[in-house]
């Protein structure tokens, strides 16, 4: 009898270790919390709300807007413009949000038309799904001013920050301030500088700043190296004074910096939880997908040392590949399937194309996408992957007249596509504007074909095509490895995945559906 109770506590035990251990699992979440191409985010908190947003270069809509209520599940709302702003060309960089008094603000850098020098813009909206009314541009420096920051300071002062003369030649990189009138949204009085090499400021390239205030203490985290391709050197580190305008004294190691799975951190926002909790939202690349899948939009917690009163990252300085929820009873949800059937527009408000080219026609007509173009040469339209390996397929009517297809699309210059015209199948390159032929496959109808695309690393490219939607059939002049898309990536940009029509055919191509699988690692 005693060794039947003995067996029974023993089972119970074991199975609620086990149920512990499932709990404990669950309460962790993987980096990249906001994943495929998100530079420099920015977050804030309104209420019990997340908002992010995040630097788009030259695709278009600009800045996409993310909300959250856990910090761990993001949904994307928008955009802060779906119209490119009156005075601006391309460029698009570094956006800062700001909350107050019922007011969204977004601060922006973005290329002036004319000079095409680097200004930072101001627009502001009562509601973040709406969409963002642009004022013009706050602030002209030089040759460049980007990477704004605003803080109110415990006077209810506003002061805006920015990088500057990141292109003379004469003098170095300084990050300055001012004063700021947020209802004239103008610059008060005198700047200064957070970097006086006067003062005894240690480095140079500083960028990326975030300001705040602690225990009667300002504390800024900012970031220098090479930030945007696979010989990035990218680090967080932090600054303190017990004056805003003069006095920093800084930490001389990262707080946080590349290692592990992700590497080159950095250009981010602080944030607090509504129990006075610290978590900072920045970029990074992936050790393995790195420039092809771009900067990810990671989080971690900043946590304090009672002792010397400096800041450090809960999970020690090298990027989280998994950490604590923010908060319990929370679960991060990934979607493993992106899939679109075209029987609303609801995705195509957030696809994107390239800002230097026609926007595309895309117009539902009975469970059908139409793209169009009027302008010459490949227009797209599609999406930022979110991790380097996935499948990506799309159902194509293709027309006598028309070439269209699915592609990997870096700019107009940069494209490797598989394109479907009457009863031919090309893979081709545009490599630095020239375009070539892969390969090539006559096939016997186009009414019901479906184009597959598989990428490995977000490099490596194989292509099939189907006519039954489940037979494969390869291209097989093609290395086993796959078609290496190096060329693809942008300086500062990952390359897009989606839809292609050659807009010097003054025709429509029609699609039935997209569906992108992912395989997260």
């Amino acid at each position: 009898m005693k060794r039947n109770i003995i067996l029974i506590l023993f089972l119970c035990f074991f199975g609620w270790s086990i149920d512990a251990q499932q709990k404990v699992k669950e309460n962790f979440y993987n980096n990249p919390v906001i994943p495929g191409d998100f530079p420099d985010p920015t977050i804030i908190r309104v209420g019990n709300m997340y908002y992010a947003a995040g630097t788009t270069s030259d695709f278009a809509p600009h800045y996409p807007l993310y909300e959250s209520t856990d910090l761990i599940n993001w949904t994307h709302i928008g955009a802060i413009f779906h119209e490119t702003p009156e005075w601006a060309s391309d460029s698009f960089w570094a956006p800062e949000l700001f909350y107050y008094n019922g007011t969204f603000y977004a601060f922006y850098a973005a290329k002036r038309k004319g000079d095409r020098i680097s200004c930072i813009g101001v627009a502001t909206t009562k509601d973040v799904h709406e969409g963002f009314t642009d004022h013009g541009v706050l602030i002209e420096w030089g040759n460049e001013a980007i990477d704004a920051f605003v803080f109110q300071d415990d006077d209810e002062k506003f002061y805006i920050f920015w990088k500057a003369y990141g292109l003379n030649p004469d003098r170095p990189i300084e990050i300055l301030g001012s004063e700021l009138d947020l209802n004239k949204l103008s610059l008060v009085g005198e700047h200064f500088s957070l970097t006086d090499y006067d003062d005894g400021w240690k480095g140079h390239g500083d960028e990326g700043q975030c300001l705040f205030k602690k225990d009667g203490m300002y504390y800024m985290l900012y970031s220098n190296g090479g930030c945007c391709d696979n010989q990035c050197d990218y680090r967080v580190l932090v600054a303190r004074s017990e004056s805003l305008k003069s006095g920093w004294e800084q930490l001389p190691d990262p707080i946080l910096e590349g290692g592990g799975q992700w590497l080159c951190t950095g250009h981010g926002t602080l944030v607090t939880t509504t129990d006075n909790r610290y978590f900072y939202m920045y970029h990074s690349y992936h050790a393995v997908d790195f420039e092809y899948i771009g900067r990810q939009g990671m989080l971690d917690e900043l946590v304090w040392d009672k002792n010397t009163g400096w800041p450090s990252f809960k999970n020690g300085t090298y990027a989280s590949d998994k950490a604590p929820v923010p908060f319990v009873n929370t679960v991060q949800n990934r979607e493993p399937v992106y899939h679109d059937d075209f029987s609303t527009d609801l995705n195509l408000q957030n696809w994107q194309w390239d800002l230097n080219k026609e926007k595309p026609g895309m117009k539902l007509r009975r469970g059908r996408l139409e793209l169009s173009s009027e302008e010459e040469g490949f227009i797209f339209t599609g999406i930022s992957p979110k991790t380097g390996n996935y499948i990506f397929d799309a159902g194509v009517n293709a027309g006598k007249d028309v070439e269209s297809g699915i592609c990997i699309y870096g700019n107009s210059h940069n494209i490797l596509a598989l394109t479907v015209k009457e009863n031919n199948l090309v893979i081709l390159s545009v490599k630095n504007g020239v375009e070539q032929k892969l390969a090539e496959r006559k096939i016997n109808g186009t009414s019901n074909l479906t184009l597959r695309m598989e990428s490995e690393k977000g490099r490596y490219f194989k292509f099939y095509y189907s006519e039954s939607g489940n037979a494969w059939i390869a291209i097989d002049t093609i290395p086993e490895s796959g078609i290496d898309g190096h060329f693809l990536p942008q300086w500062g940009a990952a390359a897009r995945t989606g839809l292609l029509i050659n807009g010097a055919d003054k025709g429509k191509a029609i699609y039935r559906f997209i569906r992108m699988e992912y395989k997260f690692r």
